[in-house]
């Protein structure tokens, strides 16, 4: 593979792209309709703003895209695995002893205790990691209590209230986990000095040489043949 200088190379196909956007606005849409109504003192104020029924009205309705759309991914994914190409989705999904090397490492770079440049590959340890987050915590266990939430009376002879109130529970806690996860994903990707105010990679599904060599040279090396020191 050839690529000249200031070319642009593809890091995301078009499914990618429309996928992680729906997800993304999905999940976005989820934390300003729900996240107040864990916080009424402080965020009540969004959920008046919005008027309640229609603030839940909206939480589900982002909610059914999340899941549709995981649930698309899901099966798309397990086709282009079992029919195209599964190497390339083991690299995106899987960990490798690469990818516990390069957690070792930057983690040690972040103590101060190690300085060494990472070479990380199409998809590092941290994206892998941010990826099955949204599988396990945003759509099965957020998911699942949702559901259980939406329609309780499908679930009440099974339940009682302190079930409902645990789920309930588990629900919100969860949520703030994930938006524990999603804020340093969000800074790292699009407000870091060299990347404000945004990273349009994952709107165009392509990014510069220059930025592949810096940020992913593993991956640069394999797809071009080029080492960058």
């Amino acid at each position: 593979m050839v690529i000249t200088l200031n070319e642009h190379i593809e890091r995301f196909s078009t499914n990618q792209v429309i996928v992680h956007f729906i997800l993304a606005l999905s999940i976005m849409i989820l934390y300003i309709t729900g996240i107040p109504r864990l916080y009424p003192e402080h965020l009540g104020w969004i959920s008046n703003l919005i008027g309640l029924s229609k603030s839940l009205f909206i939480h589900r309705l982002a909610a059914i895209a999340l899941m549709s759309t995981s649930i698309y991914y899901l099966i798309y994914s397990i086709l282009y695995w079992n029919i195209k190409n599964k190497k390339y989705f083991n690299q995106i999904i899987f960990p490798n002893s690469k990818d516990i090397f390069d957690f070792i490492n930057d983690n040690l770079s972040i103590l101060g205790l190690k300085h060494v440049r990472i070479n990380y590959a199409k998809y590092s340890w941290l994206e892998k990691g941010l990826i099955w987050s949204v599988i396990i915590v945003d759509v099965i266990i957020l998911g699942i209590s949702g559901i259980v939430l939406w329609v309780p009376w499908l679930f009440a002879p099974y339940f009682t209230m302190s079930h409902f109130s645990t789920i309930n529970l588990i629900h919100g806690s969860f949520a703030i986990l994930s938006l524990c996860v999603i804020i340093p994903h969000f800074y790292k990707v699009h407000l870091t000095p060299f990347k404000f105010p945004m990273d349009y990679s994952m709107f165009t599904g392509v990014i510069r040489k220059e930025v592949a060599q810096e940020d992913y040279p593993y991956w640069y090396e394999e797809i071009s043949g080029e080492k960058h020191d």
